[in-house]
């Protein structure tokens, strides 16, 4: 269902327009911009995970390696107008609709086994300190102390937050400072290596970083 919001704004060139979808039966405003489709996290936070504090839903969303991207003015008046925002508000962080799924399902649901071939891995990498490559076998992975990730280069077993702070000096490879304030949160930091993936491949790996 769509709703005729749209507004156009030769100041900020903004083209979007309001959506709805659905979340667990719950209808959630989105917007559409450039063909890809943002909910407001302040609405999934009030209408889907209310029982739940403000600094849990947050953490939760780092843990995830979910990153909020801001509206425009242009955009937060839309929301206003659609009722997904009050109009007093004066910022709104945005998500895709696969992490807001995924983030109320880590609240709501319990865990539940990925449905991969037995012998199946993910080639992984990270760009902390020298980097490194490794491969994720997701049937060794139970939590971020699990030893779940091989190291290509040494063929080490190694848990995912040890993982990223493991890394090889190679040549033409450049130091790369670690960020220490998420540091542990090793779904920001853990990429699928090639970069011609499926889409298929993609959201298993999302699925894995949800667990």
């Amino acid at each position: 269902m769509e709703e005729n919001l749209t507004m156009n704004d030769n100041r900020h060139h903004d083209n979007s327009y309001v959506s709805t979808c659905t979340i667990r039966g719950a209808p959630i405003v989105s917007l559409i911009t450039d063909g890809k489709e943002r909910l407001c996290l302040a609405q999934i936070s009030n209408d889907l995970l209310k029982d739940f504090s403000y600094n849990e839903i947050h953490n939760r969303r780092v843990a995830l390696g979910i990153t909020c991207v801001q509206c425009t003015p242009v955009q937060l008046e839309l929301l206003r107008r659609a009722g997904a925002m009050p109009s007093s508000s004066r910022r709104c962080g945005m998500i895709t609709r696969r992490e807001a799924e995924r983030l109320v399902n880590s609240f709501l649901e319990s865990t539940k086994p990925l449905n991969l071939p037995e012998n199946f891995v993910f080639e992984v990498y990270h760009h902390c300190a020298w980097g490194c490559r490794g491969l994720f076998i997701p049937i060794r992975y139970n939590s971020s102390r699990a030893k779940c990730i091989r190291c290509s280069f040494c063929d080490s077993f190694l848990s995912p937050n040890k993982f990223i702070f493991h890394s090889h000096r190679l040549p033409n490879v450049s130091y790369v400072q670690p960020d220490s304030p998420n540091f542990n949160a090793w779904r920001r930091h853990l990429r699928l290596h090639n970069p011609t993936h499926s889409e298929d491949l993609r959201d298993a790996w999302e699925d894995v970083k949800a667990m």
